[in-house]
């Protein structure tokens, strides 16, 4: 009998139901109810999904810093330096103006903010003109949109880190990424074999966080339910009746994007869009579920790499650029955003408002890089100050709507980010397309 025991193989216990799609369903569910209905219990457990994100945003920086130092200087020493750079250059900005274009037209076709209702406009005024303390708190601060030059000016200039040790402290990602660009470009340069250990290291260090974030994955479904809640707990019915035009025409837009955005990767991964969906799935609940795209950064190279098998080296390089500094879903959101302004004051469109629209998109979107809270949407300025728009006006109704938009923004970013990446990094050879996502 004990020599039977000792031969019979046990399953060992696995935690993957973790991380499977039923346990996911269960985690949102709960944070709806307790989000709509309890929501004094969404505030008491609104620190688990702040501890959450805390761990997952503690790894980003050592990710960012580490794979694009160690990926552009690989590719610096590299015969294919030329084409991909090349590529970079011409797919970012297209993408980015193609994305701000595609917004504005959509918007000022469904006129989002033309013909409201008596009702409708009166509850937007109320909203503009409440007293809430904590809103007249957040918004009682000196904020920089009143020169939309100087504020353009001063993001160019803050882009170079001073000190690049300070910016890692403080979690100035921009920075950081600005300084692993020169760093990389700088390390891929130096001839000889003198690099090599520093590559290593480099990689070493990359690997060891791309393992806590596999970590982290098994506790999605618990930090996915109390960020749930503490968002829908903080929603408003009124804001959402009195929005709902923007709100959404808004979600359509961002559908139509990671509809696109979807048909690309699966275009370049030569598999099916379902094959690509699934196999973009933990980057796709990382952005609803925590709002954070550089969260969402490891998961989405990973699932380029690992399952859709693109080329590592420019996965590694280009989709920490292409989430980081090209802000689709930002790009986007000023867009709709500002045609909404628009037609609320019955402004008339000529061409060359709406290219201002578009290219002001761009400039703000790539503005928010690093940029969290109110201060994100306070970057809407840099498109309504030259169309002679007011944003202290109006900056109100959108903070009310954003715990609805934000996680659809996210997605976007992480999403169109990730297709760009597509667009430049090749699949590599010996990747056997996928036939189904349930093989």
């Amino acid at each position: 009998m004990t020599t039977f025991l000792k031969q019979r193989t046990f399953p060992k216990p696995s935690l993957e139901w973790l991380r499977s799609p039923w346990s996911i369903l269960v985690s949102v569910i709960l944070g709806v109810y307790i989000g709509t209905s309890l929501p004094a219990v969404a505030a008491a457990i609104a620190p688990i999904g702040n501890l959450y994100l805390g761990l997952l945003k503690m790894c980003v920086l050592p990710i960012l810093l580490s794979a694009i130092a160690n990926s552009l200087g690989r590719l610096m020493q590299s015969q294919n330096a030329k084409q991909y750079v090349q590529r970079i250059l011409i797919v970012f900005p297209t993408a980015m103006v193609a994305m701000s274009g595609l917004a504005a037209v959509i918007a000022a076709i469904t006129g989002p903010g033309r013909n409201l209702s008596a009702a409708t406009l009166e509850s937007l005024g109320g909203l503009v003109n409440q007293s809430s303390i904590d809103l007249e708190m957040s918004l009682s601060g000196p904020l920089p949109v009143e020169e939309s030059g100087a504020n353009l000016a001063s993001f160019l200039v803050n882009m170079v880190p001073e000190n690049i040790f300070l910016a890692l402290s403080e979690g100035q990602t921009l920075k950081v990424l600005i300084f692993a660009i020169v760093f990389g470009v700088s390390l891929g340069l130096v001839k000889g074999s003198k690099t090599e250990s520093l590559f290593d290291i480099l990689d070493s260090l990359y690997r060891s966080f791309n393992q806590v974030i596999h970590w982290l994955t098994y506790l999605l479904p618990i930090g996915l339910c109390s960020l749930l809640a503490t968002q829908l707990s903080q929603i408003g019915l009124d804001v959402l009746l009195s929005m709902v035009n923007f709100v959404v025409v808004t979600l359509i837009i961002f559908a139509m994007i990671y509809a696109a955005a979807t048909g690309v990767i699966s275009w370049r991964s030569r598999r099916s869009p379902l094959v690509v969906l699934q196999a973009l799935k933990d980057p796709t609940v990382l952005a609803l579920a925590t709002t954070s795209s550089l969260a969402c950064l490891p998961a989405a190279i990973a699932s380029l790499h690992e399952d859709l098998k693109f080329d590592r080296q420019t996965t590694d390089l280009v989709t920490p650029l292409s989430i980081t500094l090209c802000r689709f879903g930002s790009i986007i959101y000023f867009a709709a955003a500002t045609m909404f302004v628009v037609q609320l004051y019955q402004k008339s469109l000529s061409l060359s408002m709406i290219l201002i629209v578009i290219v002001g998109s761009v400039f703000a979107g790539m503005a928010t890089s690093g940029v969290t809270g109110i201060l994100t949407l306070t970057m809407l300025g840099l498109v309504l100050d030259p169309l002679k728009l007011p944003l202290d006006a109006v900056l109100v109704l959108f903070v009310a709507i954003d715990p609805i938009i934000n996680p659809f923004r996210t997605l976007s970013i992480v999403q169109t980010g990730m297709a760009t990446t597509a667009m430049i990094a090749d699949v590599q050879t010996d990747a056997q397309p996928v036939a189904s996502p349930l093989v």
